[in-house]
């Protein structure tokens, strides 16, 4: 999932937070309060790309799976399935079975007159696969995860692109719905990660009536299954999202089992009591990291990162908060995340996609070390790949010699690559976001490329432009930064598979054949050691060949208050807000010492 390299945002958004404010009146009702650091995109799932997006739209939509909450590692169960699928012995059929008791909620009563919807059937699920498969819905972008893989997909999306429209009522052959509660896919090949695709936004069900009643402007009334919805009187877009308690929301339950950690922190308290706890959710859309770090610091959110220029009054030498911050109530979560940071260069540029030596002479300008250092306060590691540790086909031997600084040898390398001292180059674009920290590490890359004669002219824009830009191939260079949406390396060797182009998650639009070749022999294969080692080969041809500046792994530093109940820290999956509760006693109290 596309996510900016903003300091701030591993702990802010990855953790799916919530907060409160100290400087309301004390009130029965239970309003949390949080932070996305970017503005969203509409609330149309199989257009959702970004982590933002989707941190606010996993309390509204929901997928047949979900990731269990407490666990030590990231398992799958059941949302809106009944039960894990059926099957086949072969591996390429696969029958969902849909809960019955699950219904939309409308809030603004247009679609659904009496506010409590229609139940949700198995058309639901199949209609937004079609969504993400027609090709005139130019702005999908989670095509990448079927292509090739369901039976027949692919021979339907051609024929929609060939005769202008997509025939909704034709299904492709892998696709059958057995009755209301029921579907099935068949694969081409055996698809070792499909069950995590239906834990993805791409897959959450939409209602068909909800398209058809509003029209294009759908993505701004989401309907959806989930804990929670979009409250339109107190929403204001690109200032802030009110969600409120979803009255028709199913009996869901807290979990009653933990791995050893949730154990040892005392969460399965809860265990058994019936979600969601908190009423409301308020997501502010806070661009600069120091006015979400004052509002922190006032009290006027639960939880929050840490920005670069607050950290060494914040943390000790020994990792540990200060004692002001402790008495503020304050808690400190540390986190290794599986992401990584890059620049990504336009490979279809005729000059920078064209010449290798090029691109490695610029990676080896790059100090990373000074990097680390000023923009993530040693909260990082220097990515040698683009796999992070704690995946399979993570080689922690592995040096890259492109990912070295070495001035010297960047400018032997510009030089052999035709442009001494970068003569004869022109001065290239760099797009980035308009908040202070990004414009900050813009410059950094300039000045760093400055050393071997690159010249770089830095233009800024807002997030929904930056990924539009992307995704129409209109980003010359560009930094970005890529968190798991699943636990697999495939999903971070997907980002430089060349039929995943721009539309799809692969920015920079690279497209070797040897690494597709090994990409074609591995996503078909299951958990191995021989996977791991090709998943290892393919990532180190993409480091060498350089069509990214490789950045970093980042660790999470979150802040907590001590109010905030069942908190528990997980990178990957949405709507983890259902099973957090807010001790109001405790927050009274420290708003009364303030």
């Amino acid at each position: 999932m596309r996510k900016f390299t903003k300091i701030a945002v591993v702990a802010l958004v990855l953790l799916l937070a919530v907060s409160l404010m100290f400087g309301f009146a004390k009130t029965k009702e239970k309003v949390l309060y949080s932070s996305i650091p970017e503005k969203i995109k509409g609330f149309d799932p199989t257009v959702i790309t970004d982590l933002y997006t989707a941190t606010v739209g996993g309390n509204i939509f929901e997928g047949l799976f979900q990731y269990k909450y407490l666990s030590d590692i990231y398992e799958l169960e059941p949302c809106l399935a009944d039960g894990m699928p059926a099957v086949s012995k072969d591996n390429l059929t696969y029958t969902f079975k849909i809960k019955k008791n699950i219904s939309y909620y409308d809030p603004e009563k247009k679609v659904f007159k009496n506010g409590k919807g229609r139940a949700v059937v198995a058309n639901d699920f199949v209609y937004t696969l079609l969504r993400l498969g027609d090709p005139n819905n130019t702005e999908s972008g989670g095509w990448w995860l079927f292509d090739g893989f369901i039976k027949g997909f692919d021979v339907w999306r051609d024929a929609a692109e060939k005769n202008g429209a997509a025939d909704y009522s034709k299904l492709p052959e892998g696709v059958k719905i057995i009755d209301n509660y029921t579907f099935s896919i068949t694969l081409n090949t055996p698809y070792p990660q499909i069950l995590y695709c239906f834990a993805m936004t791409f897959t959450w069900p939409v209602a068909k009536e909800v398209v058809d009643v509003y029209g294009e402007d759908w993505i701004n009334h989401p309907i959806g299954t989930g804990p929670y919805a979009l409250d339109h009187k107190q929403t204001i877009v690109d200032n802030q999202f009110v969600l409120t308690r979803n009255p028709y929301y199913r009996n869901e339950y807290y979990p009653r089992e933990a791995g050893e950690k949730a154990k040892s922190l005392g969460l399965l308290k809860y265990a058994g009591k019936k979600l969601p706890f908190i009423d409301k959710l308020v997501y502010y859309v806070i661009e600069e990291t120091n006015p979400a770090w004052l509002k922190l610091m006032a009290g006027e959110l639960d939880i929050g990162g840490i920005p670069k220029d607050q950290f060494a009054k914040s943390i000790t030498p020994t990792k540990d908060l200060t004692p002001e911050l402790k008495e503020k109530g304050l808690t400190l979560d540390i986190n290794p995340t599986l992401d990584v940071t890059y620049e990504f260069f336009n490979m279809d540029d005729p000059i920078l996609g064209k010449n290798r030596k090029l691109r490695q002479a610029i990676s080896m300008a790059q100090d990373r070390d000074k990097m680390i250092q000023i923009f993530y306060n040693n909260r990082a590691i220097k990515a040698q790949t683009v796999i992070p540790p704690g995946l399979g086909g993570y080689d922690p031997k592995y040096v890259n010699p492109y990912g070295v600084y070495n001035v010297e040898k960047a400018k032997q390398l510009i030089a052999e690559a035709g442009y001494p001292e970068g003569k004869g180059l022109p001065a290239f674009m760099y797009t980035t976001l308009t908040s202070t920290t990004s414009r900050q590490m813009a410059e950094f890359n300039k000045n760093n490329w400055a050393q071997i004669g690159i010249v770089l002219n830095i233009e800024t824009c807002d997030w929904p432009t930056f990924l539009s830009k992307i995704d129409t191939h209109q980003v010359q260079i560009g930094g970005i930064a890529w968190g798991a949406d699943y636990p697999d390396a495939q999903n971070f060797l997907q980002l430089l598979y060349g039929p995943n182009k721009a539309p799809g998650p692969n920015a920079a639009n690279y497209d070797n054949p040897e690494f597709n070749a090994l990409y074609d022999q591995f996503k078909v294969m299951g958990e191995s050691k021989k996977r791991n080692e090709l998943y290892s080969k393919a990532a180190k041809i993409a480091a060498e060949d350089c069509p990214w500046v490789l950045g970093v792994h980042r660790e999470s530093y979150s802040l907590v208050y001590n109010w905030v109940l069942n908190y528990f820290f997980r990178d990957i999956g949405y709507g983890y807000s259902k099973y957090r509760d807010i001790d109001m006693a405790k927050r009274d109290a420290m708003k009364g010492k303030k």
